[in-house]
């Protein structure tokens, strides 16, 4: 029969810190020596994993310079035609004549 625990704690699940650029993390050989620093706003010992922050900062996603750098400029090509909907009496003076020059 399984056993089925609601709102349990995880076990085995990463820190959030290890992807977080204000985390410093020294690791010895065994899985208890582990001593996280926090660099967010003064030097800060993390003595558990965490599993949110509210000041986390992807160290893996882009810079906005970076994102920039990366960015390929794209110009509109200019066109003989407005863009919208023709309205009023212009439009049909034009329908008029587009229907004449297809007969």
């Amino acid at each position: 029969m399984p056993i089925h625990v609601k709102d349990g704690t995880a076990i085995g699940s990463q820190s959030r810190c290890v992807s977080c650029e204000h985390s410093h993390i020294l690791r010895g050989y065994r899985e208890s020596e582990e001593v996280t620093f926090c660099f967010y706003a003064s030097l800060m010992v993390v003595p558990f994993k965490i599993r949110e922050c509210s000041n986390y900062s992807d160290k893996t996603r882009p810079s906005w310079e970076q994102m920039e750098e990366l960015a390929i400029e794209i110009r509109a090509t200019p066109t003989l035609k407005s863009a919208g909907f023709r309205t009023g009496p212009e439009s049909e003076r034009e329908v008029d004549k587009e229907e004449v020059a297809t007969r």
